[in-house]
């Protein structure tokens, strides 16, 4: 295999995902293609609009390392990981990089639109990483709602408590 690419989520089974791919590519010597996609209405145009593109992508690349540190502590020593955030849907954009040689890695809670696209269409194997059982389980589910509305009702509309 050419490169592990793995679809980087902060959800559960995403994490759980960099996890598996970052154990994959360890155990095969390969790099470690970590991507997030990010839609950007392409009729949107100007340079106000250039601008934000650039920190939405900032913003991606962010969001990719902190899921480094949630699964694994950080970026690794002993695996080159690259890092993209392309302007796309993410099914279009994972299937575009991943080529014939790579191996696909996603995370998967529940029913995953993403999850479905790609398995349906890749050109390369596809390892499908469900989130742990626990929170497979209703009383986890609950909690994580609960806890989810208690945030919110406590969070003002720009994120102050």
């Amino acid at each position: 295999m050419r490169r592990i690419v793995v679809g980087v989520s902060q959800s559960l089974a995403g994490l759980a995902a960099v996890r598996y791919g970052l154990g994959e590519a360890r155990r095969i010597g390969a790099p470690l293609y970590a991507v997030r996609a990010w839609p950007f209405p392409a009729h949107w145009r100007g340079p106000a609009v250039t601008e934000w593109q650039r920190e939405l992508r900032a913003e991606a690349q962010r969001y990719v390392v902190d899921a480094f540190a949630s699964a694994v502590g950080g970026a690794p020593d002993d695996v080159e990981v690259l890092v993209a955030a392309p302007v796309g849907r993410a099914d279009h954009v994972l299937l575009d990089l991943a080529g014939d040689d790579d191996l696909l890695v996603l995370g998967a809670a529940g029913r995953s639109w993403v999850v479905r696209a790609c398995t349906r269409a890749a050109r390369c194997p596809v390892v499908v990483v469900p989130e742990p059982e626990l929170a497979r389980r209703r009383p986890y589910r609950t909690l994580r709602r609960a806890l989810s509305k208690h945030s919110a009702a406590r969070t003002g509309p720009c994120g102050e408590h």
